[in-house]
Formats: structure tokens, C-alpha cells, sequence
């Protein structure tokens, strides 16, 4: 799906405060946000998805927890993190200034190859070993119509326009085909904005200027890549605010794999083409199972970080590879600016 995704949560340093949004890029991937623990978990609070339940089912044969909607691991702790990973933006293309949500006669976004605003804007994370789908594009094929993936939000990373930056509750106004959906509770339904939800305790203590560790997975895989940034919280949380205090990679990530597992990666950052204008991102570093405008070629996108036996298959998932995931888990490594001020903090990863 063409779009963000996104969340917010809180931590407090000394006397910092702060409000994380993660934002997942090229595809409004349904991802999970797991620590520290964000407003967009909400949810976890209501008796239906209290400790690690979940009445939205995806995948029956995987049993209730990792077939749930936002199956995720939190090591050797319950994941409880509600509906994070249908919090997002939905048909949002490069340069575009709104999404339109999968509506408005655009079509569908799973998978997207339009310029669903006709902007024109080209293209520049243009480097086959920094994109996660359709990397055999290269020389006069990139910008031509078989450079199916121009338009989405990773092949210029941060240029895509979102609904908030907290997500929006279920992708758009309306739901959409590839579980652009949301079970309405007393805490949200579809269609609310992230950044209007309450604030929640996450149970982080980050200091300022030290590396941190925060946790995420993602569950459907669209490709893509992130960056964290921040946003003083009692200003407006918009994207301008967030993009103006990008933050920096303190180095590569690892990945608790599905065989539990811890994996050392050799991430991939990507400064070139970015918003924030030289900013870094990372490169999601998980092989979706099939590709192509019309996703009907199967095979991983790019070698898996491990050696992973696994058939690539239409919604399956290997060790270290895969479509829908279920546990499989980025471990970050991310430092907190040390010149922050005192006070409340808004922070992303986009």
C-alpha cells in the first residue's frame, strides 16, 4: 500500500519528556511498534486484547497470538500492543500534498505504481541496493513506466505526504482491501488521528545524549525504510514539526529472528534524496515474497540477511524473510540528541 506508517508514545529523561511516532516508508506496511510501549497501543487497555489477546483474527492456523492482526514478539515478554500496527497513512504518493486513502477514484494501493496526484515529482532514492523492490531497474529504466515503484513514499524517503504523524486509525476515512481496517473500541475507531489520542505511559527512562534500543516489527511486509525524529509535545505534532529534529543511527541494527535467534545486521542507511535534506534512514532489511507491478512474481526481492531455507509464498514468512510476519523483530540503535531541552518532547521514526 502507497503510504506511512505511524505512532506516538511518550518517554521521560530526567526532565524529558518525549512523544516517539515511528513511521514505517515506501508502504503503509502494518507494522508494530513495541518498545517503547506507544499511544497508538491504546487498545491494550480494552479486556479484548489484554495480555497479548486480540479478537481480529488474520491467519487461524497460526493460533490466537501469532495470527492475530498485530502479532508481534517482545523477546521473552507478552507483545500487548493493541491495534499499534493498523495505525497509519493510506495512498499517499511522492510529492503529493494529502493521501486520498485509497478513495477518490485513484485505485487500489496494494501494490501502487501511480503518481496518485500527478505531481510529477522524480524519484531519488534511485539506488538498486538501497531499494527493496524491483532492484533489476537500473540505468534508462529508472523514471520509465517500468520503474513501477517511482511513486511510492521509500524512493524518496521522507517527500510523501501522511494524514498525522501518529497514524491514522486504519489507514484512511474509509477502509481499504489488504486490511485497511480497525475494530472500533472505546478508546478509537476508524479514521482518528494519532496525535489526538491520550498520552500513555511507555516505561522508558532515555537520558540525553545516550544510544537506545527501541523495538519494532513488521507484520505485513511492504518494503520500505524509517528514521526517528523529534517534536517538542506541547507544539502542534505535525510533519513539519518532526521533520525539522531528525535524529541519528548510533550504528547497525540487529534482529531477533523467528527461530529466536539474535541476528548482527549490516544495515543499510540511506542519506542521499532524503527530507530532511541529508538525513539518514534505514533500509528495511526483510525480503518481501514476490514482487512486480501486479506482486504475481514470486521470489524474495533481495537476499535475506540470513540463510534462510524457506519457499518464498504468497502471505508466508521465513527466518529472517517474508510477507506477513508474525515474530520477527528489528532491535534499533539510536542516540537521543544531547543538547534537548528541558521539557516535553515529541520523537519519530519515519
Amino acid at each position: 500500500k502507497t503510504g506511512v506508517r505511524g505512532w506516538c508514545l511518550k518517554f521521560m529523561s530526567m526532565k524529558l519528556q518525549a512523544c516517539l511516532v515511528l513511521l514505517m516508508v515506501r508502504a503503509a506496511a502494518h507494522s508494530n511498534l513495541i518498545w517503547p510501549k506507544p499511544r497508538n497501543a491504546i487498545d491494550s487497555q480494552d479486556p479484548r486484547w489484554a495480555d497479548g489477546k486480540s479478537p481480529d483474527i488474520w491467519q487461524p492456523q497460526l493460533g490466537p497470538v501469532l495470527g492475530q492482526a498485530c502479532a508481534c514478539r517482545n523477546g521473552s515478554e507478552t507483545c500487548n500492543i493493541g491495534q499499534a500496527c493498523l495505525w497509519m497513512s493510506v495512498g499517499c504518493s511522492i510529492g503529493c500534498q494529502e493521501c486520498d486513502g485509497g478513495q477518490d477514484g485513484h485505485g487500489g494501493t496494494n501494490p501502487n505504481s501511480k503518481d496518485r496526484c500527478a505531481g510529477g515529482k522524480n524519484a531519488t532514492n534511485n539506488d538498486p541496493l538501497h531499494r527493496t523492490f524491483n532492484r533489476g531497474c537500473t540505468g534508462s529504466c529508472i523514471g520509465s513506466d517500468k520503474d513501477w515503484t517511482r511513486f511510492n513514499p521509500w524512493r524518496a524517503p521522507g517527500s510523501a505526504p501522511v494524514y498525522d504523524p501518529c497514524g491514522r486509525a486504519g489507514g484512511g476515512p474509509m477502509p481499504t482491501a489488504g486490511k485497511g481496517d480497525y475494530v472500533t473500541t472505546a478508546f478509537a475507531k476508524l479514521g482518528d488521528m494519532g496525535s489526538k489520542l491520550p498520552r500513555q505511559p511507555s516505561g522508558a527512562v532515555w537520558k540525553a545524549g545516550e544510544v537506545v534500543e527501541p523495538l519494532w516489527s513488521v507484520r505485513a511486509n511492504h518494503g520500505g525504510g524509517w528514521q526517528y525524529r523529534l517534536c517538542p509535545a506541547d507544539a502542534d505534532l505535525t510533519e513539519a514539526c518532526f521533520q525539522s529534529n531528525p535524529m541519528e543511527f548510533a550504528g547497525n541494527s540487529k534482529m531477533m529472528m523467528s527461530n529466536g535467534t539474535m541476528l548482527p545486521l549490516n544495515s543499510t542507511f540511506v542519506s542521499t534524496g532524503t527530507l530532511p535534506a541529508g538525513s539518514t534512514w534505514q533500509m528495511l532489511p526483510i525480503p518481501m515474497t514476490r514482487g512486480g507491478p501486479d506482486l504475481q512474481q514470486m521470489g524474495y526481492q533481495f537476499d535475506p540477511p540470513c540463510y534462510d531455507p524457506t519457499p518464498p509464498a504468497v502471505l508466508g514468512q521465513g527466518i529472517c524473510s517474508g510477507e506477513w510476519i508474525s515474530n520477527i523483530t528489528m532491535y534499533d540503535s539510536v542516540r537521543v540528541p544531547a543538547n534537548l531541552p528541558a521539557g516535553d518532547l515529541s520523537l519519530i521514526h519515519i
